[in-house]
């Protein structure tokens, strides 16, 4: 139903998107795991490599970030070469690219040994904090509060793309193409239609991953050491010495956030 929704959604508003496998989630699918990532490539779509089980880099030794992209890439390799393409993006979970210097610049030189570009995102709607509490309000048939949530988070969404294009413009003096970080969930299926519309009203043309890179701002150098996933916008800001104040970026609205979780046992 996920995949189904998404895929209508992106043909009807011609999305040229790039989904990033988790290969071990795929294989815990069985044989339907390929199929649905074999719709993806008829769709004429691509696939990058997320590594094979979505680990934090941070906690690993460099052997074993080389074993996950290499693994990860076993199953897309195949299906991009039947259709006459090769995976080019790799992009780190959680946007961990190296909390150490010699462990970022180890992992760049390997990646780029197998062809990879690193994927950038550049504006992030906290989909999977939404989801989570989207998923729970489905389980107990909470209607009233996922129509409000479905309600808020499209809001946030405008509010999040209006403050990355204005975050890139301050560090660049214009704004450079967009990319936008979505997973594909049930909160995103249910919603998609009415998220990509909310590029069109903004005036925003859907173009494939390589062509929003091809922007002169993808060259900045990537030397950042963080052990945190911030979105480029801010690395970039690092990069080129612009002060930037991420503490006018919001948050999700709190009530999302604390939906099921136990209300805190009151101090005597």
């Amino acid at each position: 139903m996920v995949n189904g929704k998404l895929l209508t959604a992106f043909r009807r508003h011609h999305v040229p998107v790039t989904g990033f496998v988790i290969e071990k989630r795929v294989e815990s699918l069985g044989p339907a795991g390929t199929l649905i990532l074999k719709e993806w490539v008829s769709e004429g779509l691509d696939l990058g490599n997320h590594t094979y089980s979505h680990p934090d880099i941070n906690d690993l030794s460099l052997e074993q970030i080389e074993e996950e992209i290499v693994r990860g890439e076993s199953g897309i390799g195949p299906l991009m070469r039947q259709v006459g393409k090769k995976p080019e993006f790799f992009r780190f979970p959680m946007n961990h690219t190296g909390d150490t210097k010699a462990k970022h610049d180890a992992i760049a030189s390997f990646l780029s040994q197998r062809g990879y570009r690193l994927a950038t995102c550049t504006i992030d709607s906290s989909d999977y904090t939404f989801n989570d509490a989207y998923v729970r309000m489905l389980a107990k048939n909470d209607d009233v509060a996922a129509q409000r949530l479905r309600i808020d988070y499209l809001a946030y969404t405008s509010v999040e793309i209006n403050y990355y294009a204005a975050l890139n413009g301050q560090v660049f003096g214009y704004e450079p193409p967009q990319v936008m970080l979505l997973h594909a969930n049930r909160l995103n299926a249910d919603v998609i239609e009415q998220v990509l519309k909310l590029f069109e009203q903004k005036q925003y043309k859907f173009v494939p991953l390589d062509a929003a890179q091809s922007d002169s701002a993808y060259q900045t150098p990537d030397t950042y050491i963080t052990k945190y996933g911030p979105m480029w916008g801010y690395r970039w800001a690092k990069e080129r010495n612009v002060k930037v104040n991420g503490r006018l970026e919001s948050d999700p609205p709190r009530w999302i956030v604390d939906y099921g979780k136990p209300s805190p046992s009151p101090t005597k």
